[in-house]
């Protein structure tokens, strides 16, 4: 059977974003996810596709590459139909992946999958090594919620930055403001800033997603970790999705991070892992 490779930059045509939503229409959510769905047709989207076609024009196989934060770096992920696992296609969608990270630019990769040895052996083949993993959380909308006293979360304003930055390269490092950037700039992110007594104490941005909320860049001030404002911060983010009339709640967070059993204080629950791969553009 003869199969040839295409690539598509995002945003995708209708028909193009069909086929793929009709390849894995029956596959686990978070191959959806890995595969940046949300993207494809978004007019800002800064990524590409890579597509398998029988020669009868069957699409069988896929993979798609993001620049998430505008930063020339791209998360990746791919997709075998069954009946073509056997052929090859993996490879050949990496090396499609690999080709347009070259004309694009890209200084640097990480390929995304949900964790399984058989996956983990063919990364390594191709040269990968695993550099770290996350866990996906989900929470039910929350319907009440207790700020402490004196504490409020209030929508981000120019006047917050200084502060704001600060507080991110604290509880991260300076790699972080780029992140933000793109995220004050994206207009489907929303940075939300946690106050007490006046004082920034933590931060978060929302974003909506198939009836979901997500959250990242989820931080807390160094001096204000371990007195449960982490907790309080995903308990009005529960609260807001209720209000949003949303259907749940999802965060990652790195394996590594000792504060995630925080998560599952405030009502979450593990969903999977994610194990993220890198090596040397070629």
């Amino acid at each position: 059977m003869e199969l040839s490779l295409s690539i598509a930059s995002f945003p995708l045509d209708a028909e193009t974003a069909g086929e793929m939503e009709r390849l894995i229409a029956s596959e686990p959510e978070e191959c959806r996810t890995l595969l940046q769905n949300e993207l494809w047709q978004k007019s800002f989207a800064k990524g590409f596709a890579v597509l398998a076609y029988t020669n009868n024009g069957e699409l069988v196989a896929c993979a798609a590459a993001a620049d998430l934060v505008g930063v020339h770096h791209y998360e990746w992920s791919a997709f075998v139909s069954s009946d073509y696992r056997r052929l090859g296609l993996a490879t050949a969608l990496a090396d499609g992946v690999q080709h347009s990270l070259a004309q694009r630019g890209a200084e640097s990769e990480l390929a995304a999958f949900t964790e399984n040895e058989e996956t983990d052996a063919w990364l390594m083949s191709l040269g990968y090594k695993r550099s770290f993993q996350e866990l996906q959380f989900e929470a039910a909308p929350l319907p009440a919620y207790e700020l402490a006293e004196g504490m409020e979360v209030i929508p981000y304003e120019e006047k917050h930055l200084d502060e704001l930055e600060v507080l991110l390269c604290a509880a991260f490092d300076e790699s972080v403001l780029p992140v933000l950037e793109h995220n004050l700039a994206d207009p489907e992110r929303q940075v939300y800033v946690m106050r007490q007594n006046g004082k920034l104490i933590a931060t978060a941005t929302m974003s909506m997603e198939d009836q979901a909320m997500w959250l990242t860049a989820l931080a807390v001030s160094p001096d204000a970790q371990r007195s449960g404002n982490g907790q309080f911060f995903l308990q009005w983010a529960r609260h807001a999705a209720h209000e949003k009339d949303l259907a749940r709640v999802l965060i990652e967070v790195e394996t590594g991070n000792r504060a995630w059993p925080v998560y599952e204080k405030a009502g979450f629950s593990k969903l999977y892992t994610i194990s993220y791969w890198q090596r040397p553009l070629q």
